[in-house]
C-alpha cells in the first residue's frame, strides 16, 4: 500500500504540489493533469529522489528510502550516458541496485525488449531509448514500479509490451504508477486515477467510481409525452428528433425523474446510463474539485 498525508513541496516561492493526499493499494494506477500539474514531482518525492517539504509518504509503512530495493522507476527522459552501449547503461543501472541481477538477467531483459546490447546509446533512436529505460526499471520486477509517460516514443511493438507488463502487475498485485498523456491508453490500463492539477489534488479514486459519479440516464419516452413534464431538477437534455423522444437526466436524477413520469402516468419505454468519455470525466472532476464541492474518496 501506498499513503501520502498533506505533502507539500516548495522550490523556493514555487509550491509544486500542495498538501496532497491519497491511499492506493495493488494495481495500476494513472497519474494525469496537464503539464505544471506536479506530476513529476510527485514521482521523485515517490522514488525519494526528491524530499517533500512537509508531508509523509509511506510504501507498506516505509519511507522511499527504506524500500528502494523493491522500486523501479522510470523517468520521462532518462539520464543515459550517450558513449555507453545498451548493455553497459543497464548494466551499470543494475550496479546501483540494492539487490543486483545478474549479467545473464539484464542481457534477457534487453533481449525481451528489443534493445541492442552493443550499439552505443549516441545511436539509439527516441524509441530505443525508451525502450532501454524501462528494460532498466523491469530489471528484478519490482514490487513498486513508477513509470513517467512510459509509452512516448514506442511503436506498436512497444506499446503492446508495455500493455502486456501492466497486466502482469495487476494479477500479481504489486503497485504499478505511471503518467500518460495519451487518455485513452488510461482508460483502458488504469484500475486507479489520480488528478491533479496545479499542483492539487482534484481527484484520487477507482476509475469506475469516477464514470459512475459522471455518468448521466438518458430516457427514451413516446413522442407525445407533455412537454411539460420533462421540465426537471437535473434535465441535462431532450431531443425530439427521432422515434423517440430522449431526455437525459444526471444519474443524481435519474430516480427522481423516474418517479415523476410515474406520478402523471407515463412509463419510459427504456433506459440507458451513458459513460462519458475519460476526457469528460476529467473535467467534471476539476470543476468538482475546484468548486470545493469535494473530492472522490481515497481508496
Amino acid at each position: 500500500m501506498l499513503e501520502l498525508v498533506q505533502v507539500t513541496k516548495r522550490f523556493g516561492p514555487v509550491e509544486a504540489l500542495k498538501q496532497v493526499s491519497f491511499v492506493l493499494g495493488p494495481g495500476v494506477t494513472a497519474v494525469v493533469g496537464p503539464n505544471g500539474a506536479g506530476k513529476s514531482t510527485l514521482f521523485h518525492i515517490l522514488t525519494g529522489r526528491v524530499l517533500p517539504t512537509s508531508g509523509s509518504v509511506a510504501f507498506n509503512g516505509l519511507p522511499p528510502a527504506k524500500i528502494r530495493a523493491e522500486m523501479g522507476f522510470l523517468a520521462e527522459e532518462p539520464p543515459f550516458y550517450p558513449y555507453l552501449t545498451g548493455e553497459d547503461q543497464a548494466w551499470y543501472f543494475n550496479s546501483l541496485r540494492e539487490n543486483p541481477v545478474s549479467r545473464d538477467e539484464v542481457r534477457a531483459m534487453l533481449e525481451k525488449w528489443g534493445v541492442s546490447e552493443r550499439k552505443k546509446i549516441r545511436d539509439f533512436s527516441l524509441g530505443m531509448r525508451k525502450r532501454l529505460g524501462l528494460a532498466c526499471a523491469f530489471l528484478g520486477y519490482p514490487k513498486f514500479l513508477i513509470l513517467d509517460e512510459p509509452f512516448n516514443g514506442l511503436d506498436l511493438e512497444g506499446q503492446r509490451l508495455v500493455e502486456e507488463e501492466f497486466a502482469s502487475y495487476r494479477a500479481q498485485n504489486k503497485i504499478l504508477i505511471f503518467s500518460s498523456h495519451q487518455l485513452e491508453r488510461v482508460t483502458l490500463l488504469a484500475d486507479h486515477l489520480v488528478l491533479l492539477r496545479g499542483g492539487r489534488l482534484v481527484f484520487s479514486g477507482e476509475m469506475k467510481k469516477l464514470a459512475e459519479q459522471a455518468s448521466r440516464v438518458i430516457f427514451y419516452l413516446s413522442p407525445d409525452t407533455p412537454r411539460q413534464l420533462l421540465q426537471f431538477p437535473g434535465m441535462l437534455e431532450v431531443d425530439e428528433r427521432g422515434s423517440w423522444t430522449t431526455v437525459t437526466v444526471t444519474k443524481e436524477a435519474a430516480l427522481a425523474f423516474q418517479q415523476h413520469l410515474a406520478e402523471h402516468g407515463v412509463s419510459p419505454q427504456g433506459s440507458q446510463v451513458l459513460l462519458p468519455e475519460l476526457k469528460a470525466l476529467l473535467n467534471d472532476a476539476e470543476k468538482r474539485g475546484n468548486s470545493g464541492a469535494g473530492r472522490a474518496a481515497d481508496n
